[in-house]
C-alpha cells in the first residue's frame, strides 16, 4: 500500500539524515608538529569515537539551549536565513523539475513520432547531443551567447549574473531544466518504443483506432510508470547541479551558502583547527534531504493514481 511505502521512505530519510550528520560531525582535530621558532614540520589528523559522540551531544545541546540554530546573520536568525536561502533555491529548482519532466515527455513523444521522417535529426539526435554535452559547457556557452547577442544588437540587455534579478532566475531555471528535460525525453522515447508490437496495440488498431489515440490513450499511459520511476534520478541530479548554476550566476541560494559552510580554508597557520559551519550545514542537509523525501512521496502517490496495481502493491 502507498501508506506503507511512505513509511519506508520516511525511515530511509531518517537514516540518510543520520548518516549525513555523522559525516558532518566528524571531529576535525589536527595535531601539529613544529620545530624551532614554531616552524611547521608536519600535521596529522586525530580521531576518537568519544570526540565524535561529543559533537552530537554539543549539537543537540545547542539546539535545546537556543531553541533553534540561533545566531543572527544579515538581520535574520540562522534558522530564518537558512530557510530564506532554501526557498530562493526552490524558486528555480521546482520549476526546472516540472519543466524538465513535462517538456521531456513532450520531447520524447516528438522524437518517437518523427523517428522515421526526414526531420528525425531534430528528434533523438538532439536529445543524445544534449545528454552528452556537460552542463557546465552549456551554461557558460549560453551566457556568452546572450552577451554576444547584446553586443551585436540582437537582444536587449539581459542580466546573466547576480542575485535578485528576474532574468537570472529565468536563466537559472532553464540551466537546471536542460538535463532533466532531455533525460526524460530519452526515457519516454524508449518506453514508447518498447510498447511496439504489444497485443493491446494490435487490438486497438484492428478496431480502427487512430495512431494518435493509441499513442496517447494506451501507449503513453502504460509508459508513464517507467517514466515516473526516473523522477528520483532527475531530482538528485538537479540538486547536485544546483551549486554549479548558483555559483556561475552568483545566485545566492541554499546550495551556494551550503558550499561556503563546509568548504575548507585556502590556507592555514600552525595550530589552526579546521572548523566548518556545522549548524547551518546541518540545517541545509535536513532541508535538501527533506525535499528529496517529498519528491519521492509525490512520485509514489502519482504511481498509485496511474496504476491501481501500484496502489495496492
Amino acid at each position: 500500500m502507498i501508506l506503507r511505502r511512505i513509511l519506508q521512505q520516511f525511515l530511509l530519510w531518517m537514516i540518510t539524515i543520520i548518516l549525513f550528520l555523522t559525516l558532518l560531525f566528524q571531529p576535525r582535530t589536527t595535531e601539529y608538529q613544529t620545530g624551532p621558532r614554531g616552524m611547521f614540520i608536519s600535521a596529522k589528523y586525530s580521531y576518537t569515537i568519544e570526540a565524535h559522540v561529543d559533537q552530537f551531544k554539543e549539537f543537540f545541546h545547542y539546539i535545546k539551549e537556543n531553541k533553534g540554530l540561533g545566531t543572527v546573520y544579515n538581520g535574520f536568525s540562522l534558522t530564518e536565513n537558512i530557510w530564506r536561502t532554501f526557498k530562493k533555491s526552490m524558486l528555480i529548482t521546482i520549476p526546472a523539475l516540472l519543466i524538465g519532466f513535462f517538456l521531456g515527455i513532450a520531447k520524447g513523444i516528438f522524437d518517437y513520432r518523427i523517428r522515421n521522417k526526414k526531420g528525425k535529426l531534430l528528434g533523438v539526435s538532439t536529445t543524445r547531443f544534449f545528454l552528452s554535452v556537460p552542463d557546465l559547457f552549456l551554461i557558460i556557452a549560453l551566457q556568452l551567447l546572450i552577451m554576444e547577442a547584446y553586443e551585436a544588437g540582437i537582444l536587449p540587455h539581459i542580466k546573466v549574473y547576480g542575485s535578485g534579478f528576474l532574468s537570472v532566475v529565468i536563466l537559472d531555471i532553464i540551466f537546471l531544466a536542460i538535463y532533466p528535460l532531455f533525460y526524460i525525453a530519452n526515457i519516454t522515447f524508449f518506453s514508447i518504443r518498447d510498447e511496439q508490437g504489444m497485443d493491446y496495440i494490435r487490438t486497438a488498431f484492428s478496431k480502427g483506432t487512430s495512431s494518435l489515440k493509441v499513442l496517447y490513450r494506451h501507449v503513453l499511459k502504460n509508459s508513464f510508470l517507467k517514466i515516473l520511476s526516473h523522477t528520483n534520478t532527475i531530482t538528485l541530479y538537479t540538486l547536485s547541479n544546483l551549486f554549479i548554476v548558483e555559483y556561475l550566476t552568483n545566485y545566492r541560494g541554499a546550495a551556494y551558502f551550503f558550499y561556503e559552510t563546509v568548504t575548507s580554508p585556502a590556507s592555514f597557520v600552525n595550530g589552526q583547527q579546521f572548523k566548518v559551519g556545522v549548524y547551518p550545514a546541518a540545517g541545509y542537509i535536513i532541508l535538501f534531504t527533506g525535499f528529496i523525501f517529498v519528491a519521492k512521496i509525490l512520485t509514489e502517490i502519482a504511481r498509485g493514481l496511474v496504476s491501481p496495481l501500484e496502489r495496492n502493491r
